[in-house]
């Protein structure tokens, strides 16, 4: 998840090469072009970031046959790209990271339960037009449901919104799943909102929100976003739940420009029961009082079947890594942040030991967001956010200015072999 996406929100998508399926429709489920983990090298992009997810699966208990299919899923969802070697650049501008890799990590800790282990991958990566971008990711998203025997109706009620002819923006769809440890991962659907163009994001987001039901509860955000829309606040993603979960969520991401912590916590009160106080202590702690201008804040609103009449969870995002110096201290930030919830912190150091084999002293960006979420009755949970670094490990920030950090980064395309950049790093 990158909040980059408002530097090219307004970008239009080359009309060449294969257009996308048509609009309210999703793909037949067909084979996929990826190869397959145990197929892939450790020099390919599949083969590094399922080495990694293999890794994750120990650290959270997922049984040997699960993760090998678990790694199956991540390299068929990367598609060509995953056969793509690590020493030739990214295979897009991916916004999933900052070093464009189009894979992205997260433990999520919930107070007094297991920790959940999710994994995110942009399916059209590989593609040379943002139309065949979109053509590739739902063809991904028709696979994984015909394979799972997901129903897609919601999916399919708002594809017209969400799948224009010329599509707009730095990406189409996004793909997260969260790795469970018995039956099928529970799917989650990232949609640009911004599609049809970024002047047209709210209206999109309004539409969509009306015809899943959730019109009068979207209401209060709306009002919230007319006052501020585009200038302090702009639409990032547009979320669906897909599958069997114990109570689906629609979500709407709100980026929030060069606000302070006090505005985060004002924009939690849109939702009942969530703690304003816990919001702005979480942004303080990490970037002070603000306002945060190097990486936004980002508001995460949900919405469930009750007819509540307002959201029913609030998340806030922090970009962690645009205000620390260097990982180490990102993770203490999150470890301190685990302890005052009471939630033990070990599986956090298991995961960053599973991801590199460089000190976390050595670079900065590893650990990307830090969020919090409150929703209704249930006990608040932390996230932690994860890069794979498979194409670039960013050096620690200069403590006496901005200096080189992940808002620095251009392309992604003077990065070295992660591989032997993690091994040199362990040597020093």
């Amino acid at each position: 998840m990158n909040a980059y996406t408002r530097q090219c929100a307004g970008r239009q998508g080359g009309a060449v090469g294969t257009p996308p399926p048509a609009s309210g429709l999703l793909p037949e489920a067909t084979g996929p072009d990826g190869r397959t983990a145990e197929h892939s090298g450790l020099d390919q992009l599949g083969g590094f970031a399922a080495a990694q997810l293999g890794r994750l699966c120990d650290v959270v208990g997922i049984d040997a046959p699960r993760r090998t299919a678990h790694q199956q899923v991540l390299c068929d969802l990367l598609g060509p790209a995953a056969a793509r070697p690590l020493a030739s650049p990214p295979p897009s501008p991916s916004f999933v990271s900052d070093d464009h890799t189009p894979v992205e990590f997260s433990l999520t800790f919930p107070m007094g339960a297991d920790v959940v282990l999710r994994v995110l991958a942009e399916p059209g990566c590989a593609a040379r037009t943002l139309s065949g971008n979109a053509r590739t990711a739902w063809a991904a998203v028709g696979r994984l449901a015909a394979q799972w025997g997901f129903r897609l109706d919601e999916l399919t009620r708002v594809s017209d919104l969400f799948l224009p002819p010329v599509p707009h923006g730095p990406f189409t769809l996004w793909c997260a799943l969260e790795l469970r440890p018995g039956g099928p991962p529970g799917l989650k659907l990232y949609l640009n909102p911004g599609v049809r163009g970024a002047d047209r994001s709210l209206e999109t987001v309004e539409e969509a929100m009306a015809r899943l039901g959730h019109g009068p509860a979207f209401e209060p955000v709306r009002c919230y976003l007319r006052s501020r829309f585009p200038e302090r606040a702009t639409l990032m993603f547009f979320a669906l739940d897909v599958g069997p979960w114990a109570e689906p969520r629609v979500k709407v991401y709100v980026v929030h420009h060069d606000a302070t912590a006090a505005d985060a916590g004002d924009a939690a009160r849109l939702v009942p029961g969530a703690c304003p106080d816990r919001v702005a202590d979480l942004c303080r702690r990490i970037g002070g009082d603000g306002p945060f201008s190097r990486l936004p804040l980002i508001s995460c609103y949900s919405f469930t079947g009750a007819d509540t009449g307002s959201p029913t969870g609030h998340s806030i995002y922090v970009p962690v890594r645009a205000y620390v110096r260097d990982d180490q201290e990102a993770r203490d930030h999150a470890v301190r942040l685990l302890r005052e919830y009471g939630v033990p912190s070990d599986p956090l150091d298991r995961a960053l030991a599973a991801l590199t084999a460089r000190h976390l002293s050595a670079g900065v960006g590893l650990i990307s967001y830090l969020s919090l979420v409150q929703a209704g009755r249930q006990a608040p949970r932390i996230t932690a956010y994860f890069s794979s670094e498979a194409y670039r490990a960013f050096p620690p920030r200069d403590d006496t200015g901005p200096g080189p950090g992940p808002e620095a980064a251009a392309d992604g395309r003077s990065a070295t072999n992660p591989a032997r950049s993690a091994g040199a790093s362990a040597d020093q």
